[in-house]
Formats: structure tokens, sequence, C-alpha cells
């Protein structure tokens, strides 16, 4: 079968940015293997004239730059040895793995400084690590970041070339009636989704064999060559823990967690907490924060435990060995605990932030007043949106209801493997409007919104 692999929602981004009268270097964050540099390649190839493409992984590349400290060193390094010019307006140049070469994040700088016409693009994998390790720093006020995740429930469509199917979902509105078979259609491409997860290369894989059993030795090296990065990135006596987390978060992706003894582990809170904050730095996980507050602006309480979300639920699958729960699957809150659900829809929200870092978390009662948790939080148009991840009726979502209780003007919202839906609830004399989104609206959730 043959794929739209990478047409990425980020790249309409990419294209505001291009425009911008007052652009700086764009840094394109994101794990490996999440598709960042096929996706600037994909971006070039449609909306430049050229594309200079600096691969600092590659030795040569690396040797050619590891002196240049001035853009005219730089330029005569393009033009000699790559037998390219830096033409403003119609070049695209591209720094992939930037972080192997401190001299050219400092450059950076004097792109903007000299040659702001110039569109520069970089991207690293590793880039918030090891500018940790090394005690280095971006060119403060001087670069702008773009945020790059796995392939959204959108994007897997695109990809699968459902391409009337993701039309009629990108046109629905809250009070839309789809119909019982695009309905259920949708429903079977998710749990798809949600098996096999949003990786681009594994996807592609998959849509080219479909045979989920040739993922199996992609997932394994994928984790492999994560564990295997931290050496380049932490002494001997850290990496352990970073490896650690690694192996051991995907058992619990979606779940609220603590840094004492994770994963059974006789590690220290200040031990795991380090190596979750650089795992995170890197996007290899994600740490939902706690939040109690009843209006804005939200007041996060980062010594409550937790929850997490791990790069990719088809990861998570792997690990858990999951694979057999999704044949004949009714409902995602049947897997692992409802665990996963709370993942694929965490992941899927995550990725709807892509021009600055994730603004999600989740929303807890004060202690001294009860027991209520909603899944997760954010703030949209300013108002508090709270999200249940949940199948049943209503009246089971009793976090949602104390949630609606005690924020003010806020936002209820379930997602579940049912129809679309906005009813009306009265609660203490008050009423509020209650959206029910289907599993594979989530993508759409804020624009639905």
């Amino acid at each position: 079968m043959k794929t739209s692999l990478f047409k990425r929602k980020i790249i309409d981004y990419l294209l505001s940015w291009k425009d911008k009268p007052n652009r700086k270097p764009l840094v394109l964050r994101g794990a490996r293997q999440v598709g960042k540099t096929s996706t600037i390649k994909f971006f070039a190839e449609n909306h430049f004239e050229d594309l200079v493409y600096i691969n600092l992984d590659k030795s040569d590349h690396y040797e050619a730059f590891k002196t240049v400290k001035s853009l005219k060193d730089f330029k005569q390094v393009v033009s000699i040895i790559f037998k390219k010019q830096l033409i403003s307006g119609k070049t695209l140049l591209f720094i992939d793995e930037i972080q192997n070469l401190p001299n050219l994040i400092d450059l950076l700088r004097f792109f903007y400084e000299e040659q702001p016409k110039l569109h520069v693009m970089a991207a690293g994998s590793l880039l918030e690590a090891i500018i940790q390790k090394e005690g280095l720093s971006m060119p403060v006020g001087r670069v702008e970041y773009a945020y790059l995740y796995p392939l959204d429930f959108f994007e897997f469509l695109q990809t699968k070339q459902e391409t009337k199917l993701l039309d009629y979902l990108n046109s629905v509105g809250l009070n839309t009636n789809i119909p019982k078979a695009i309905h259920e259609q949708a429903n079977k491409l998710f749990l798809e989704y949600s098996l096999i997860g949003g990786m681009p290369e594994l996807v592609k894989t998959y849509l080219e064999s479909d045979d989920y059993n040739s993922l199996l030795p992609l997932y394994a090296s994928l984790l492999t060559s994560y564990k295997e990065d931290v050496y380049k990135y932490q002494s001997q006596a850290n990496s352990k823990y970073i490896q650690f987390v690694i192996e051991n978060a995907p058992f619990f992706a979606g779940s609220i967690y603590t840094y004492e003894n994770f994963g059974n582990s006789l590690y220290k809170s200040r031990e795991m907490s380090q190596a979750f904050n650089l795992l995170e730095k890197i996007m290899i996980l994600n740490e939902v924060t706690a939040t109690q507050s009843k209006k804005l602006p939200l007041s996060l309480k980062p010594k409550r435990p937790k929850k997490l979300l791990y790069l990719d639920v088809g990861l998570v699958n792997f690990k858990n060995n999951l694979q057999s729960q999704y044949i004949n699957l009714n409902d995602l809150q049947d897997v692992y605990r409802g665990q996963i659900a709370e993942q694929v829809v965490g992941q899927n929200l995550l990725a709807q932030y892509l021009h600055q870092p994730a603004n999600l978390h989740y929303w807890t009662k004060e202690k001294s007043k009860g027991s209520a948790e909603v899944d997760f939080c954010f703030v949209h148009l300013g108002q508090i949106v709270g999200v249940e991840v949940k199948s049943g009726s209503t009246t089971q979502l009793k976090s949602l209801m104390s949630f609606a209780k005690e924020v003010e003007n806020p936002i209820l919202v379930r997602v579940h493997k049912g129809h679309l839906e906005t009813k009306k609830l009265k609660l203490n004399g008050k009423t509020h409007t209650f959206h029910s989104i289907p599993f594979y609206l989530v993508p759409r959730l804020t624009s639905l919104l």
C-alpha cells in the first residue's frame, strides 16, 4: 500500500513560520523516530526551491563544521564542500542533530541577527539532554521552537489514505448527528490505531505488510535505541536510573505514580525525579501534574503524585504484551484496567501542542474535601476543561460532577466509545453543558469546543 506518511499537521504551522516577517531560526523538538527529519524534508521539497541539509550524525558533515564559528566560514563550507548557495527566500537550511556541535547552536544567534531573511531550521532528538550535560544554552530570544509527537489519530487516517472519513470528521460540529455506520468504522480504526500506535516508521511498515507480528522486532529495537542513547548524555553512575525508567515506565502509562521506589525498585525519590525530568525533556514521556484549582490561573501541585504518559501507545502495548487483548475488543476501557484508554487519549491531546510545551494536567479535589480525580485538565479560551475518559452513563462520572461543582465556569467533557452528544446538566442549581466526545474525535477536541 502506498502511504502519505510525511504529510503531518505541523506542516501548516511551519508554513505560518515561513511567512512570518519577524521569523527566527526554528528548532523542532521531539523524541527519536517521531518523524522530525522526514517532516522537514517534506516541508522543504514542497515549499522551497532548494534544501541545504546538514546531518551532524554523519562523520563527514561533522568534520566539515566542527571548527566553524562564523557565518562567513559556514557559507564557505556550504559553497565549497556541499556545492550549494544559501539564498534568502529560496533556500531552507536544515541542521539535523545540532546538539552534536555546540558551535552551530551558537551560530543560530548570528543567523537571526545577520541574515534574518534566510529560513533556518534545526532538530535534535537529544538536544535538551546534551545541553544540560554540557552546560550549554540555546540563544535566548534568538530562536523559536515547535514540537513533534507520534502521529495522532487523524494523521494515522491520513497515512492510511482514509481521506473521505478524515474530511468528514474534520467537518463535524458538536451538534452533528454522525451516522451509525461512520461512527462504527471510525471506532474500528481508532482501535487499530490504539494497537499500532503512532510511530511513523512502524505505521508505515504495518500498512505495507498488514502484519502486526512484523512490528515486534521494530518495537524492541526502538526501545533498545532509547536505552543505548542514555550513554550519550549521562554518566555511567546515573545511566542506570534513566534506563530503568525507560524500561519500566510503559507499565505505568496512563496511571498515577510516585518517584519513591518507582517500579518496585529501591531507588529514592531524588534519583527517580531526575531521571523522569530528563526523559521528559527529550520527550520520551510526559509527566501530567496535578492541579486543585477552582478558577484561573491554574495552580499546580508538583509535589502530588503525577500521571505518566509514555511516548507512544504502541510501545506500551508491546512492553505489556497486550496485543492479544485487542482481538475482538469492543471497548478500550477493557484493556489494562482502562490505562490504555487514558494513554492514547493523553498522547493525542499532547500532539496538539505544536508551538509550545504541553500544558496538560489532571484535576484532583483537596484531600480534606473528599476524593475526586478528573483524568485530564487544561485551559481553553479562558475556561478550565475537565476531561474524563470513560464508558457508561453520565451518572457514573462522579469525579467530573465534583469538578463541575467546584470549578468556576467549567467545560465538561467525557471521552468514550459512544456517540457525539451535548446535554444540559443541573448541579447545585446551576446548568452545565456536558459534552460526550467519541475517542476518534479527540484530535479535534479543542476545535470542537
